[in-house]
């Protein structure tokens, strides 16, 4: 039981990571941010095409607010010819903490940041 358990915990814990929705992710895969780990926090678009209505009004929205991007240390990378709108946050620690399939406002985004134990040191550091 106690290794079914740890299993279960494990499978958990890995889906969490991924950003598991329940959701087929096929074609959406993560790209290399190895050189990015310790050092930004990553937004991943992907879009079907750089005209498609929800890329359009995610990027507006973080034109926008280009220095609070740059405060928390956030880079954006768009990956085009995928076939649904995504996003995805992937944290300087490397994992997955935002997963969704809708435009993100930036107060939201930057709310999930500003409450990450790391960003809260950054802050505290300051």
């Amino acid at each position: 039981m106690k290794t079914a358990l740890t299993m279960s915990l494990a499978g958990l814990a890995a889906c969490l990571a991924h950003g598991c929705t329940g959701e087929s992710t096929a074609g959406l895969a993560l790209p290399d941010l190895a050189a990015q780990q310790w050092k930004h926090r990553v937004l991943i678009i992907d879009t079907p095409s750089i005209q498609s209505a929800p890329y359009l009004q995610q990027i507006s929205a973080f034109d926008a607010a280009a220095a609070g991007l740059k405060e928390r240390d956030l880079q954006v990378i768009t990956q085009t010819s995928a076939p649904a709108f995504r996003v995805r946050l992937v944290g300087k620690d490397g994992g997955v903490k935002l997963d969704r399939d809708t435009p993100m406002t930036t107060d939201a985004l930057f709310a999930l940041i500003d409450a990450m134990p790391m960003r809260q040191d950054e802050l505290s550091n300051r």
